[in-house]
């Protein structure tokens, strides 16, 4: 198990993406390809980091997640299977949430499978909550996926959140 100090969140190379991608592989059942993750390293909107060892230098998490305007979106979280519940994908969590109410966010969304309970659990304990549902988002097998927010209570011009009752 790796403590905080022993690692560090940096920005994403082209180099690690070998790392990246027996990640991926190990994680979901539609993985994205080199191609994806090459792709979101050129775009000025797209913030690709990677949780880091210390010692070696080898990558045993990442995030992906989209800038625009005054919101964040979550688009692939994932941590290398051996160092999972060990809070990396905690501290990969908190990262996103830092840099969001750095930059000013009004909110951070994602989408997740609606089966994956241990990812939904990660992210309600990081202070997200539940807003919606996709119906049959993932095109690999239909499944839905739950929305999921968390509000970073800017100060934006923009009018407030609705609450979940409000739709």
């Amino acid at each position: 198990m790796l403590s905080p100090d022993e690692v560090t969140i940096e920005p994403m190379r082209p180099e690690d993406i070998e790392d990246i991608l027996s990640i991926e592989q190990a994680s979901f059942d539609d993985p994205w390809t080199e191609d994806t993750f090459r792709s979101e390293l050129r775009h000025c909107w797209s913030q690709c980091r990677v949780l880091r060892r210390r010692e070696d230098g080898r990558v045993v998490g990442y995030l992906v997640f989209w800038t625009v305007v005054d919101e964040v979106h979550l688009l692939n979280l994932a941590v290398k299977p051996g160092e999972r519940h060990h809070q990396k994908g905690r501290m990969l969590l908190d990262y996103l949430v830092a840099y969001a109410c750095e930059h000013h966010a009004r909110f951070i969304t994602l989408e997740v499978r609606r089966s994956n309970e241990a990812a939904i659990s990660l992210y309600e304990r990081g202070g997200f909550r539940q807003v919606g549902v996709r119906p049959s988002y993932y095109q690999s097998n239909g499944e839905d996926a739950v929305v999921m927010l968390y509000d970073c209570g800017s100060n934006s011009n923009v009018a407030a959140l609705p609450a979940a009752s409000e739709g």
